[in-house]
């Protein structure tokens, strides 16, 4: 498949994406009357959080991996019938266009793969909510359980990495293969931003807490 190929479908893609829009922008607009009044002080209560540009970024992560989650990665671990038309069609679409050999849901199960899928369900998608709430408020109670989800979704990706570049099997093009490690590598990056300032945040944290006690040894 070339470009004209793949950038008519993008095509195709948008113009269906646009129509959903329109139906979903009316069906909101009841419940986005009711929210309106509170976005002024959603919007003060995130002053703070702006001044701290890394939980800036790992607050739009977690917030934003919750419906990625939910509606998207887990869907080869959901039967048919419990997947609404629209993801299904949304799917569908993304499969045309980039072919992601762990997308697919007609290809052998790889259960390496199924068993990262399990653990984002049990494990990291509860987890989102507990760290969205976490880093929006900057709880210190939140760096050191973000520290080791960090640690562990980074090397869930490295596998998956390494599969689309250098697995020639799946017969990606080239083009699918690059917008595919595109679409996978900030779930790499950006988690170890947060295991690196996780890290710095308690270790000074430790070391006023070493410098407190010896302060009261010595008095």
């Amino acid at each position: 498949m070339g470009w004209d190929s793949f950038l008519d479908k993008v095509e195709v893609v948008v113009n269906w994406g646009n129509r959903i829009y329109g139906r979903v922008e009316t069906f909101a607009e009841p419940a986005v009357k009711v929210v309106a009044p509170h976005v002024d002080t959603f919007a003060q209560e995130m002053d703070p959080i702006m001044n701290r540009p890394v939980d800036w970024v790992l607050f739009l992560y977690f917030s934003s991996h919750i419906p990625i989650t939910i509606f998207f990665d887990l869907q080869p671990l959901y039967p048919n019938w419990i997947i609404p038309t629209f993801f299904q069609q949304l799917h569908g679409s993304y499969m045309a266009l980039l072919n992601d050999p762990f997308m697919d849901k007609d290809i052998p199960v790889k259960w390496w793969f199924k068993s990262f899928s399990l653990c984002e369900a049990f494990l990291q998608l509860p987890f989102f909510f507990f760290a969205t709430y976490g880093v929006f408020k900057d709880k210190s109670w939140v760096r050191l359980p973000l520290a080791v989800y960090c640690a562990h979704v980074m090397t869930t990706v490295v596998p998956c990495l390494a599969e689309i570049a250098f697995n020639k099997t799946f017969g990606l093009e080239d083009f699918q293969r690059n917008i595919l490690l595109m679409l996978y590598s900030p779930y790499f990056f950006i988690p170890l931003i947060g295991l690196v300032d996780s890290y710095f945040r308690i270790t000074n944290k430790l070391r006023a807490n070493d410098a407190v006690l010896i302060e009261k040894k010595n008095e």
